[in-house]
């Protein structure tokens, strides 16, 4: 039997990269046993080992398998200072997943307190701990400094603007160079089956191109205490993304055509803001939105080194054939059919990128330092979800590349 030619060896493939009941179960498409459980597992403070300001407040990041905000009334805080329990009230600071815990006057410099409490997970389902328990308790230590909040300035942002793919690629509509030939991989969960390469570049025949923008800047007079400020992306008066910063920022997004927003700070302990000017996006890359149709001089072509081409799809329909390719477009005197197909590799080059990243079909859009990833944009994965890493995605892709063809070898 051809190595690696049965279906259940690149499931056991794809599985193996996955750790966990809940990533296992995402991988083989049962469904997450904590979905319909609103529960919260952990608390943990934002400061770690910095030091909070005197006049600051006690960050702290609630997770677990809920989505939804965690309500106040389900969790009971107590702070502690040399065992004497200090006057405060739980907060929500209005951004997801994080709360704070105002004392009722300045916190003493150079101390330590016990910060302690439990969440009463009331969705808690006997039997199943991996989705909290009914009753959750948590402890952790937080250190003041000596020095208060240095004030709010406006940040210098600075900005990116690139044209990606909205849809997922598929084999039968791609235009390829340098050494790239996509394979199709089994997707977590029902994200669906997701085509990438290990090299080159890889740009759709027909596609419907979207703006991404990635702003970034520091946060001006950011010291090395524990941070009290957040980050807000924002369209007219709309919030819409958010995070706690420390001393830098990053936002990516995809939009179907331009638009403006600016980035605003905040301190999360007296409210204050200072906004940065209004940027606009997109203006100059209008031509590049909406549906388009490749030419040999888009622009999504410009990085390759070598000349494009196609491939035929190869008989187990999930890989591009390296045997039976053909330069693109096809030449007037190839119209009746190549003569001498194109063999192994046509070009040979280093990683390139264009729209979306090097050597993938799409790219992801986050917000760094904190920042959460907007689950609408549909990101995809290299390989099974749950173990989307570089390093790993690209070392498996690799050793199944080299394992198709030997299997072409032996055939």
């Amino acid at each position: 039997m051809a190595l690696f030619g049965s279906r259940p060896a690149v499931l056991v493939l794809v599985l193996a990269t996955c750790f966990g009941a809940r990533e296992v179960a995402a991988c083989l498409d049962i469904g997450d046993p904590c979905a319909d459980v609103a529960t919260w597992t952990m608390v943990q403070s934002t400061a770690e080992s910095q030091k909070v300001p005197l006049d600051g407040i006690f960050l702290m990041r609630v997770s677990g398998p809920a989505l939804a905000p965690v309500p106040l009334d389900v969790m009971t805080v107590e702070v502690t200072l040399d065992g004497v329990v200090v006057d405060g009230a739980l907060e929500q600071t209005g951004i997801g997943g994080l709360l704070g815990w105002r004392p009722a006057g300045l916190l003493q410099a150079d101390r330590t307190y016990v910060v302690a409490g439990t969440i009463h997970n009331l969705d808690a389902m006997p039997g199943n701990p991996g989705c909290g328990l009914e009753f959750e308790p948590f402890e952790f230590e937080v250190s003041t400094g000596s020095e208060t909040m240095p004030p709010l300035v406006a940040p210098e942002v600075s900005r990116e603007e690139t044209v990606e793919f909205a849809e997922k690629l598929a084999l039968d509509n791609l235009v390829c160079c340098d050494g790239a030939f996509p394979l199709t991989f089994p997707g977590c969960g029902s994200g669906g089956n997701t085509v990438d390469f290990t090299e080159g570049h890889c740009v759709p025949m027909q596609y419907t191109g979207r703006l991404s923008v990635e702003l970034a800047g520091l946060v001006p007079g950011a010291g090395d205490g524990a941070s009290m400020v957040s980050a807000a992306r924002m369209i007219g008066d709309v919030v819409v993304d958010e995070m706690l910063v420390t001393n830098s920022f990053k936002f990516r997004t995809r939009e179907a055509g331009p638009f403006c927003d600016r980035v605003v700070l905040r301190n999360l302990v007296t409210g204050a803001t200072a906004a940065a000017p209004e940027l606009c996006h997109g203006d100059g890359l209008v031509d590049r939105l909406g549906a388009q149709t490749l030419t040999p001089e888009s622009p999504e072509l410009a990085v390759c080194v070598g000349a494009p081409y196609v491939c035929e799809i190869d008989e187990l329909g999930d890989s591009w054939d390296p045997d039976r390719c053909t330069q693109w477009p096809a030449s007037e005197e190839d119209t009746d059919g190549p003569e001498e197909p194109t063999t192994g590799s046509p070009t040979s080059g280093g990683s390139t990128s264009g729209p979306g990243e090097s050597g993938s079909g799409t790219a992801g859009s986050t917000a760094d330092d904190g920042a959460t990833t907007n689950p609408a944009d549909g990101l995809v994965e290299h390989g099974c979800a749950c173990a989307s890493g570089e390093a790993a995605g690209g070392a498996w892709l690799a050793a199944l590349m080299l394992l198709v063809r030997r299997r072409r070898t032996r055939a």
